[in-house]
């Protein structure tokens, strides 16, 4: 934590944006849209609070503005970090120099701070 008392910020690594899972953007609430609420899970978010997911073309014509919870993230990232072995030709030969891989394993141990 922070002299304040917060949690540092997360940055997600933009190579790693793509592979997080997300709900179906077709069908998504505005405050989700905008970022004011979890993506997955619909807290309200403050710019302390959220984990920015990067903005994406919606399939309406317009941009949203993703954002999750810390808790929410995690989950989704740890569901990314389960399944990449499997798909990833690098990590069934030697996923310990798998570098996805090393990188969805620190985002999420920065999630859990």
């Amino acid at each position: 934590m922070t002299a304040t008392g917060t949690r540092p910020l997360i940055d997600v690594p933009p190579d790693l944006l793509p592979l997080i899972p997300l709900p179906d953007l077709h069908v998504l609430p505005d405050a989700r849209a905008r970022g004011a609420e979890c993506v997955w899970g619909g807290e309200l978010l403050s710019t302390a609070t959220a984990v920015d997911l990067g903005e994406r073309p919606s399939p309406h014509g317009t941009t949203l503005f993703l954002r999750g919870c810390r808790l929410c993230t995690l989950r989704a990232v740890l569901t990314t970090h389960n399944s990449h072995p499997r798909k990833c030709e690098q990590c069934a030969d030697e996923s310990a120099i798998c570098k996805t891989l090393r990188g969805l394993r620190a985002l999420a141990l920065e999630l859990r701070k």
